[in-house]
């Protein structure tokens, strides 16, 4: 019988909680297509706390007081979609009042879970019965009922799961779109999962895998039914003082508003189609982080295509970095993109995430970097699905593999057929010299745009064009067709007429990219 939870049980608290998360994520998931897909529930309450674990994980002292300011924290930090902040407040009310103890029993444990209830339903300007903000209430209520005279935790905490699960079956009555549709609350599922994994934690059972038929599904916004065009989401540094005033204007500018912190910390969150009036009003009063917009109606026609389409049978996980890149992998057939490149590795970890994430048992792993290779292979060893690692060095390689690539053919003529692309691209590249040194061109001063071609510096110049006219100069042969430039970031607004002159005049088909990539200020491939 546990009685009191120390610091280090709520490590594990947080550890199961995210387990009982990975094994209902999809089918929260797929409670979230209407009005409008706000992330995906799942998704945004298990990034929520795997933020969470991140940041107790750094945290310097595992005490009580700072595991709870890293469990707060963490959840502002890394919450996600309406669902995410909505959870980040509702810890947040739980640890403060944790944090005044040195152990946590069931008359503690009461009194958060209220605090937690109290704090969520504050940060919603038009708290809406029949979501999360019920099923919190009603477990917190049932809580501080039974507390009386109870001794165990385990005993305490299966009421309360057991209520909020009542409680979830119930919001169909609540909200009548829910039942036109014959589903629960996707924000309610989210909590009652882990709900349920703090329970195992408790009494040391296994996480019961539930298998549960999910059709179409509905998860609601927690202020009204709506039709906004972007969702944005940011973290603002301001005064405390603004904060208050920009979460009242941001009511004019659209729905699902939520601004939630405090101490000049604030996770903000809106769904508007007056996006640049929102993130003009935010730079006004403070500063702006880790910014996130999602265009809502792309989303939804997305979403439809995506039903339309039967589920091909290889998946495909690419690692690239610029919106323009991201943008052209995933139209070409990329399922799942995984942010990196030169400079910013990912992790195995990171590469094994996305295998998991996409739904087929066999896929087609692409990093586009040859640093990206080892790790990319690592991840075969560790996955039990069946992956084909395509040895791609750069993302002209990348796009050659997937020009080639066949949905419907087999894992090994697919690898095969995308290598042959790859070996026919030559690939080059401009950026900046980080330090003396010396080249085919001759010396190299540090801040000098360079070439490079076949892992050698083959051109030097004081801007980036000069370098990259040089560079293609090393590349092109004779019997060379197609051209693809693409933009990095710090190129654009250069005038790249030249260039293109440069190109045309040796009679060959030219494909610009807008690529936004950082590092490299272009990227050519030739073929």
């Amino acid at each position: 019988m546990v009685e009191r939870l120390e610091a280090a049980d709520f490590v594990g608290l947080i550890e199961v909680a995210i387990g009982a998360l990975k094994v209902h994520k999809e089918e929260i998931n797929a409670m979230n297509v209407f009005p409008v897909p706000d992330g995906d529930t799942g998704t945004n309450m298990l990034l929520t706390m795997q933020a969470v674990q991140e940041a107790i994980l750094n945290s310097p002292s595992r005490d009580m007081t700072s595991v709870c300011q890293a469990i707060s924290r963490g959840s502002l930090m890394g919450a996600r979609g309406n669902s995410g902040v909505v959870l980040s407040q509702i810890l947040k009310g739980i640890t403060e009042v944790i944090a005044e103890n040195e152990a946590a029993d069931v008359q503690v444990m009461a009194s958060a879970l209220i605090r937690g209830s109290e704090v969520a339903y504050r940060a919603v300007m038009k708290p809406v019965e029949g979501t999360i903000l019920t099923v919190v209430r009603e477990a917190s209520e049932e809580g501080a009922r039974s507390k009386d005279g109870q001794v165990s935790l385990e005993d305490w905490f299966t009421g309360v799961v057991l209520k909020a699960r009542e409680t979830l079956e119930y919001t169909p009555e609540l909200l009548p779109v829910l039942k036109e549709a014959g589903v629960v609350d996707a924000g309610g599922r989210g909590l009652l999962a882990i709900f349920e994994g703090m329970l195992a934690y408790l009494t040391g059972e296994e996480l019961q895998v539930i298998e549960e038929e999910v059709g179409q599904a509905v998860a609601m916004e927690l202020s009204q039914v709506e039709d906004f065009r972007y969702e944005a989401q940011f973290i603002l540094h301001c005064k405390d003082s603004r904060a208050e005033r920009y979460r009242e204007m941001l009511h004019e500018l659209g729905g699902s508003v939520l601004v939630v912190g405090g101490d000049k910390l604030y996770r903000v969150h809106v769904h508007t189609d007056e996006l640049g009036k929102v993130i003009e009003e935010a730079s006004n009063i403070g500063r702006l982080s880790d910014v996130e917009i999602t265009d809502l109606k792309l989303q939804v026609e997305e979403l439809d295509t995506a039903r339309a389409v039967e589920v091909k049978p290889i998946g495909v996980v690419a690692v690239a970095v610029g919106d323009g890149i991201k943008e052209i992998l995933r139209s070409m057939g990329v399922d799942y993109i995984v942010d990196g490149g030169q400079s910013m590795n990912p992790s195995t970890a990171e590469m094994l995430d996305a295998i998991e994430n996409v739904p087929q048992e066999k896929v087609l792993l692409i990093p586009n970097n040859k640093n990206i290779i080892p790790a990319a292979e690592q991840t075969r060893e560790i996955t039990e699905k069946e992956v084909v690692v395509v040895p791609a060095v750069s993302i002209a390689e990348g796009f050659a593999a997937m020009v080639a690539y066949d949905p419907r053919s087999e894992m090994e003529s697919n690898r095969e057929r995308m290598s042959l692309a790859m070996e026919r691209v030559k690939t080059g590249a401009v950026t900046v010299a980080v330090r003396d040194s010396k080249g085919k061109p001759g010396k190299i001063k540090k801040g000098n745009y360079i070439g490079l071609f076949k892992g050698e510096i083959v051109s030097a110049a004081g801007d980036p064009l000069a370098a990259a006219g040089m560079l293609l100069e090393s590349m092109l042969e004779d019997d060379d067709e197609i051209v693809s430039m693409v933009i990095g970031d710090d190129a654009y607004g250069l005038d790249h007429s030249e260039l293109m002159g440069l190109l045309e005049d040796k009679g060959l088909e030219v494909e610009v990219i807008d690529g936004g990539q950082p590092v490299y200020h272009y990227i050519f491939g030739v073929e």
